[in-house]
């Protein structure tokens, strides 16, 4: 009986120990790796060691942030582009999976995201030739909470700074890296408008502040008068401005801005021959434009500069209008017989005051119903004259003007003149 139990017993514990067990996990990855397939591009490289498994890999974030899911790949040497956020300490964690389920979680080494702060462009100074030089300061370089990790790429192996221009006549985008350290550089001439930007880079992108757009400055100049007259002034308006465009479309049609005015030099010659003179200083505004007022001395022609200009984020070639002559004439001050109405044969006054005050042969004219015909030499001295004529013509109302013929005033020509008409009749 006793040798029948233990068999029994022994049966009971043979059941028990043939129990088949349940599947383990697989075995977690090792040796996770981090490193760049590509920093230009942000690509970076993940590889572990493990038994051929799936894998699944996601980026963590030391602040216990998840930014992904996992992603799956059946390959340990794994490259993407992780959209990270900067100024993050992260890691990326990598489990082996199969039909049992995910293996614990292996770690790759701690590595930040920092990115360097924006550079502040201190000027920006078109050249003589069309380029732009900007200058700026480098701000400094962000603090490394992870020094030495597997992504940390030496010193000059990516460029640290970055001038990206965009000319948007041509539509065309260039970057044109500097040396590190580097605090200017000369953007080359380029068909304007463009836009510039100073972006500091290292392996995990790069800042920049507002851009800076570097335009032409363009006038738009009304008709002007057709001519001055002497000692009185006259106007000439138009409005100056930064051209600008939205897009490489309308470039050539875009609207000037002068936002908080723009400062303009009238420049004045007698002739080809002579150098442009300053004529006077004013301030073209967005809305209103400018209006100059200069004083007809003579037959000139007038033209305005504006020097390079800078706006709030935006900078301006010097410029100069095209140039219009303004022919200048005499101001008659009087020019009329003294009365209106006279008996034939009683003498009548003529006076005469012109200006500028030169002495030359005038004309008593009348008008014959197509043209004005001289009738009588008019004796100007010094702007003036006085003399005495007979009235004839019983039962006539006839028009008379005086005309001065052309003189100089200090150089400038002053053109043939004639005064308003006046009127006698005779009875």
């Amino acid at each position: 009986m006793r040798k029948f139990a233990a068999t029994a017993v022994a049966a009971v514990l043979l059941g028990a120990v043939q129990t088949v067990p349940a599947h383990a996990a697989p075995a977690p990855p090792t040796e996770v790796q981090v490193s760049w397939a590509d920093a230009a591009t942000s690509l970076m490289r993940v590889s572990w060691t493990d038994a051929g498994a799936s894998n699944k890999v996601r980026i963590e974030y030391q602040d216990g942030t998840v930014p992904t899911g996992w992603l799956a790949t059946s390959d340990n040497d794994f490259n993407h582009d992780w959209a990270v956020q900067w100024g993050k300490t992260a890691r990326v964690a990598v489990v082996s999976t199969d039909a049992t389920g995910d293996s614990a979680a292996a770690y790759s080494p701690w590595f930040d995201t920092n990115i360097p702060g924006a550079p502040t462009v201190t000027a920006a100074v078109p050249q003589a030739d069309g380029s732009l030089r900007l200058t700026w300061t480098n701000p400094p370089a962000p603090k490394d909470s992870t020094p030495g990790d597997p992504l940390d790429l030496p010193v000059g192996k990516v460029g640290e700074v970055v001038v990206k221009v965009w000319s948007r006549p041509a539509d065309k985008t260039e970057q044109f890296s500097q040396p590190v350290g580097t605090t200017t550089a000369v953007v080359p001439p380029r068909p304007r408008p463009l836009t510039s930007r100073v972006i500091a880079t290292n392996e995990w992108g790069g800042s920049s502040p507002d851009a800076v757009d570097y335009t032409d400055m363009k006038f738009a100049l009304k008709a002007g008068p057709a001519y001055g007259v002497f000692g009185k002034p006259m106007t000439i308006s138009g409005i100056a401005g930064a051209l600008l465009c939205d897009n490489p479309g309308n470039c050539g049609k875009g609207r000037l801005f002068g936002g908080a005015g723009i400062p303009i030099t009238m420049q004045t010659r007698a002739s080809a021959a002579k150098p442009w003179e300053y004529a006077g200083r004013y301030t073209s505004f967005d809305l209103s434009g400018f209006e100059a007022r200069p004083v007809a001395v003579g037959g000139r022609e007038y033209r305005f500069y504006a020097p390079a200009w800078k706006g709030y984020s935006t900078v301006t070639a010097m410029a100069i209008s095209g140039s219009k002559y303004i022919p200048t004439l005499a101001d008659f001050a009087v020019a009329g017989f003294n009365v209106r109405t006279a008996q034939v044969g009683q003498m009548v006054k003529l006076t005469v005051d012109v200006k500028p005050g030169g002495t030359v042969k005038g004309a008593l004219q009348r008008w014959d119903g197509k043209s004005w015909r001289s009738v009588l030499t008019v004796p100007v001295v010094k702007g003036k004259a006085t003399m005495s004529i007979r009235a004839a013509g019983r039962g006539t109302t006839t028009q008379y003007r005086v005309a001065v013929p052309g003189m100089t005033y200090y150089g400038l020509p002053i053109q043939t003149t004639g005064s308003r008409a006046f009127t006698l009749t005779v009875r």
